[in-house]
């Protein structure tokens, strides 16, 4: 604005071509940028908030990431886990191929691992909807 302004004796400015700034306003003084229209509007969002939505939506960090590269793991996993065991135990029921003692103690490993796992993958999946 240094072009369009000059610095009259008393060390203000005075116009000296309207015509050309578009930030002067109509009675010559130059605009507030806290008065400008898209910061009084409130639809119009900022740049920098945009950003920090963007943010939030979608994390960064590359701990986030590890993190939702472990939830998918734990969930194959947990499927994984599921399918192996029911199976297994359908198979050794039908053919009686192992004593009832050893069948017990095999199966018997079955569920506290499920349940682990399963808490575990909950725990993982709150963790990264707060993240």
């Amino acid at each position: 604005h240094l072009s369009e302004l000059s610095i009259n004796s008393q060390g203000g400015p005075s116009v000296a071509n309207m015509t050309l700034s578009p930030n002067l306003s109509p009675d010559a003084k130059q605009s507030s940028p806290l008065v400008s229209p898209l910061l009084n509007d409130p639809s119009c969002i900022r740049a920098d908030e945009e950003e920090e939505v963007k943010r939030k939506r979608f994390p960064t960090e590359k701990a986030y990431f590890i993190a939702k590269e472990v939830a998918t793991t734990e969930r194959t996993y947990l499927k994984d886990l599921e399918v192996i065991t029911s199976w297994f135990q359908s198979a050794v029921n039908k053919e009686d191929c192992m004593p009832e003692t050893l069948k017990n103690l095999i199966f018997s490993n079955f569920e506290p691992l499920h349940k682990f796992h399963t808490g575990f993958l909950k725990e993982i999946e709150q963790r990264l909807a707060l993240w």
